[in-house]
This record gives C-alpha cells, sequence and structure tokens, in this order.
C-alpha cells in the first residue's frame, strides 16, 4: 500500500533531520559532510543507485566547473546526464551561485538543476528564460517543512522516466516505481479512493505516527494527500461554501473520532490519538 511506503520515507527522513540538527555545526562548515551523510541516503531513499557510477556520477566535469554529481536515467536522453546537483555547506546557498550553476546546465543541454545545502533542496529548469525564483520547480527544507509534503514533494527527483514532472497534490510515483519507471496514470491507481472509512485510518494512522499533537489543518491535508480524489470529492461542498467535498467530511470525521474517544484535543486546534484509538487503527489495518 502506498501508505506504506509514505510512511517508510517519513522516518528515514525524521533520521535525516536529527542528523542535520545534531551536526549542525560540522555540516555549516564541511561541504563533503552535508555529501556523504545527508544528500546520499537522501538520494537512496529516491530510488538513485550512488554505488553506481553511470547512474550517479561524481565530480561531473562541466566546462571549468565541476557538478557535484550527474545524475543519469540510461532510458532518458541516450544516458547523458538529466540533473546537475550542486551541494552546499549548510546555509551557505546564495542565488548568484544559482544563476551561475543553471548556467552551466543550459549551457550543457542538462534541463534540470538541484541546488543542496542538505536541508534546503531547489530543483531548477535550466531551461527556462525567467528571473530565478520562477525557475525553481520544486522546494522542501528537511528542517521545516511537514515530511509527509517532503515525501511527495521530493519524488519530483526520483530515479524515473518522469524526472522533473511535479504534481503537488498526488504522489507521482508508486514505490515499484522507482526501480521500474512505469507511468503515473498507475501511480494514481496505487491510492486508495477516498471514502469514510479510508479517511478514519488514515487520520488515526497519521496521528499515531506523530510524536506531537497535529494541527487539524495539517490532519485533513495529510489525509486528502493520501487518497485518490475523484471530480465529486472536489466538487464545492455547496453554493454558499466554496470547500471542495473531501475536505469537509474529513474535518467534521475529526470531531466524529474525538466523540467517540478515538482521538483527543491537547491544545486548541491540536490533537492526539487515544489507546482506544490505536486499538481502532489496529482492527481497520487488519481488514
Amino acid at each position: 500500500m502506498v501508505y506504506s511506503y509514505v510512511e517508510d520515507f517519513v522516518k528515514r527522513l525524521s533520521k535525516l533531520k536529527e542528523r542535520i540538527e545534531k551536526h549542525r555545526d560540522l555540516f555549516s562548515n564541511n561541504e563533503a559532510a552535508v555529501r556523504y551523510a545527508i544528500v546520499n541516503p537522501f538520494l537512496q531513499m529516491l530510488g538513485w543507485n550512488i554505488d553506481d557510477p553511470e547512474e550517479v556520477i561524481p565530480e561531473y566535469p562541466v566546462e571549468e566547473w565541476r557538478a557535484d554529481y550527474a545524475l543519469s536515467i540510461k532510458e532518458l536522453v541516450g544516458g547523458k546526464p538529466i540533473a546537475f546537483i550542486e551541494v552546499k555547506k549548510l546555509g551557505n546557498i546564495t542565488d548568484k551561485e544559482s544563476k551561475e550553476k543553471l548556467k552551466y546546465a543550459f549551457v550543457s543541454g542538462v534541463k534540470y538543476t538541484i541546488m543542496t545545502d542538505g536541508d534546503k533542496w531547489f530543483l531548477y529548469d535550466a531551461f527556462k528564460e525567467a528571473p530565478l525564483d520562477q525557475r525553481i520547480i520544486a522546494s522542501w527544507s528537511i528542517l521545516n517543512d511537514d515530511p509527509f509534503e517532503i515525501a511527495f514533494k521530493s519524488l519530483v527527483i526520483a530515479k524515473t522516466r518522469l524526472f522533473g514532472k511535479e504534481k503537488p497534490n498526488e504522489p507521482l510515483f508508486k514505490p515499484a516505481e522507482l526501480q521500474t519507471g512505469k507511468s503515473d496514470r498507475e501511480t494514481a491507481s496505487m491510492k486508495p479512493r477516498f471514502d469514510k472509512k479510508t479517511a478514519e485510518m488514515l487520520i488515526l494512522k497519521i496521528l499515531a505516527d506523530s510524536k506531537e499533537p497535529v494541527r487539524r489543518r495539517d490532519i485533513v491535508n495529510k489525509t486528502g494527500s493520501l487518497v485518490q480524489l475523484n471530480e465529486e470529492d472536489l466538487k464545492p461542498w455547496s453554493s454558499k461554501y466554496n470547500i471542495p467535498r473531501w475536505k469537509v467530511i474529513a474535518d467534521r470525521l475529526i470531531d466524529d473520532l474525538r466523540h467517540k474517544g478515538l482521538l483527543k484535543t491537547v491544545d486548541l486546534g491540536y490533537y492526539v490519538i487515544t489507546e482506544e484509538g490505536r486499538k481502532r487503527l489496529e482492527q481497520l489495518e487488519k481488514k
């Protein structure tokens, strides 16, 4: 199930976040440490074989510059690099250097450039003629962004023939696709359809996996990102309230679960799962 993949990704991402926080001083002064302790494992999480020099090419020569990495997918562009990665010390990404690296990518005929300091990641379109901020295809921060959102956003740079194609409100690839490169239409079919029972399980699972209370709005948004939403689900709830039908249902379901004692509020708008909620989740997962 897609959720199992996302759950595993989020757990591994949390370890990277802890590593950055623990060794912040080291990463702020040592670019190589960022590459080997953060960038390499993150690329592996996205299906890249960092031990294959034909797939993840270190120190790729580009005129007088050397890209820290060039990513290559043999089935695409004749095995030539599809993207360059430039790694900086933590907190050391600058617009000036980003523009320079995009220029090198453009001259080399490489469409994508990834700039990262381990925490912040920016995927740029090197071929787009626009100001720097308008050339960003996707971006995220391991330290500051929601891990579930990163799990889906970062798949835009996963090892697949759909590299660089962003669809912000749905996962781009199913787990097996990280190796096979199948179509995103197949990916969408892997997510369960939205209904009350599925939403109930996801809400409880989101809270069970969180070490901290979760804001109501975040519970709803995470739930929506993990299901297939059809045209009916996306219709406004009413002519008076221009809110998607699925959001209203998920929001009301939170109240239903609270009334049943499956979750509770610990602060205004923040929720945690109860022991009864955990038992209910176990029942739902066995079905």
